[in-house]
């Protein structure tokens, strides 16, 4: 049975203990969704606001302290001069958190080893020198502070971290451990995984697995493995690495380290308004953890890496679920649309280029009526209509989770045919015609795969809205751009199914 523990901490001792290590705190928070040129997040940003709360509220960060940037907000210029901002700020005697979630790149280096790059909104993966922020120049940044103490805290994985050492130690529980370890400088860095692992999200947590594990290890005390009141930067990278290791079922690993030689240590101390609930239970599981960890690292480095790649590619159902919002995919689809009272059925081969881009080959065929103006206004004329269309789709906006909004465009090639009983007339029409695509798409299943794709359909098509008949001739007039409801619904199977790599 779970024991749990209550530690409240209110001491005018405590409170003295905190002035001591810091004179005051800084942070800047970035959290990256929507990217312009690359895949899009689902949680970066609720991830960004979720530190910036914790840091508010646990921790009594001051609010002109703590800089928030978002989205559009977080390009490299706005990055940098933030950071900078901070680093004329802070004091000998201050602390600095760097939090970033969004998209992380490692560059192979021509003369060896590699470099990691952290993606702004306007970053792009084919130009990352000039577009993103590379890892010597957050370092660079962070020796230039007057700070004590700096943390980074990148919710991304890649490789290249620039750090001297990679473990931490066990936490100690002498009298004067806190006051040894922040009496010197330190530059620290925690990542969420290394080169070539994925960052895992799931809807049902709502955050990142990294994230997840920071407000369950800050917020709720879980990275104060020793129970002193205090969780220094060793602490919190050892519980991380237990907890997003397990959470992520091994496919993601935190890297640690220190980016100087100074042996400081960042602390975080609770305020003394804090409340901190404890489930000490873990704590005996992780002498265990930490064995099975250095276990699996083993194996990574003995075997190039094909274990942890088996094990990656192993359960692709399971994979899928983890997939971003807009797999790429291969996917046939029915799609009904109603074009004045008359119903219109699709069938549809897709396939994607990117995350969000696919081209689609669409047949169809239906019949309809159009209305006969020369005779009276009421007499309609049916006619019969197939065509080919070769169609580009964009699911560029996100409504929700797995929900987006869809739009296209393309071409199409149709044959209309007609004939009028009553008169004894007949004739076809070939004609090539734009295509507008535009919907709400949704996947209801979206943890398995082969999964479904709904869309909520409005087609426009240049469209004849009435004929006339002279002298036994049929003439179409007056076409115009119409939009017609529909419904789209597509088997789709993820490509790295077929193209693991």
């Amino acid at each position: 049975m779970k024991v749990f523990y209550l530690f409240i901490f209110i001491s005018i001792s405590f409170s003295i203990a905190t002035q001591n290590i810091y004179d005051n705190s800084w942070a800047l928070i970035i959290g990256i969704d929507k990217y312009e040129s690359v895949r899009k997040l689902n949680y970066a940003v609720k991830d960004a606001e979720s530190m910036q709360e914790i840091l508010l509220k646990t921790f009594e960060f001051p609010f002109e302290n703590v800089t928030l940037l978002t989205n559009e907000q977080a390009n490299k210029q706005n990055i940098l001069k933030s950071f900078s901002d901070i680093t004329k700020n802070a004091n000998a005697n201050d602390r600095v958190i760097i939090f970033f979630a969004g998209h992380g790149e490692t560059m192979d280096l021509p003369e060896g080893g590699e470099m990691g790059y952290l993606l702004p909104v306007d970053g792009n993966r084919e130009d990352l020198y000039l577009s993103s922020i590379g890892m010597d120049e957050l370092k660079k940044l962070s020796l230039m502070s007057k700070a004590k103490h700096v943390l980074y805290l990148i919710d991304a994985c890649y490789g290249g971290i620039a750090a001297i050492g990679s473990r931490g130690l066990e936490p100690e529980t002498t009298p004067n451990y806190i006051e040894k370890i922040t009496k010197d400088k330190s530059r620290q860095i925690i990542t969420a995984g290394g080169k070539g692992e994925q960052v895992i999200e799931k809807s049902e947590w709502g955050h990142s697995a990294f994230s997840l594990n920071l407000k369950r290890g800050l917020k709720e005390g879980r990275a104060d493995l020793n129970s002193d009141g205090y969780i220094t930067a060793n602490e919190l990278a050892l519980f991380l690495s237990e907890k997003v290791t397990i959470d992520s079922e091994n496919q993601q690993t935190p890297q640690f380290g220190r980016m100087t030689s100074q042996e400081g240590e960042f602390v975080f101390v609770y305020s003394e308004n804090t409340a901190v609930i404890q489930d000490k239970s873990a704590d005996a599981k992780l002498d265990l953890v930490l064995s099975e960890i250095d276990t699996l690292k083993s194996q990574k480095s003995s075997d190039d890496g094909t274990i942890f790649d088996r094990a990656r590619f192993s359960n692709w159902r399971k994979r899928y679920a983890y997939n971003e919002r807009y797999p790429e995919i291969y996917g046939i689809g029915l799609s009904f649309h109603v074009e004045n009272n008359k119903l219109t059925n699709h069938i549809s081969i897709m396939s994607s280029f990117t995350g969000t881009w696919r081209g689609s080959f669409v047949y169809s065929y239906g019949n309809k009526d159009l209305l006969n103006e020369n005779i009276t206004s009421t007499e309609l004329l049916p006619i019969s209509k197939h065509d080919i269309t070769i169609g580009l789709h964009n699911s560029f906006f996100g409504i929700a989770e797995n929900l987006w909004f869809e739009a296209g465009i393309g071409i199409s090639y149709s044959t209309i045919s007609w004939q009028n009983v009553e008169n004894n007339t007949s004739d076809n029409y070939i004609k090539t015609t734009p295509v507008l695509y535009s919907g709400i798409g949704s996947r209801p299943l979206a943890s398995l795969a082969p999964t479904l794709i709904v869309r909520l359909d409005f087609i426009g098509l240049l469209y004849p809205h009435s004929y006339n008949e002279t002298d036994g001739i049929i003439k179409l007039d007056d076409w115009q751009i119409k939009f017609f409801p529909g419904i789209s619904i597509a088997l789709v199977i993820p490509k790295y199914v077929f193209f693991p790599k």
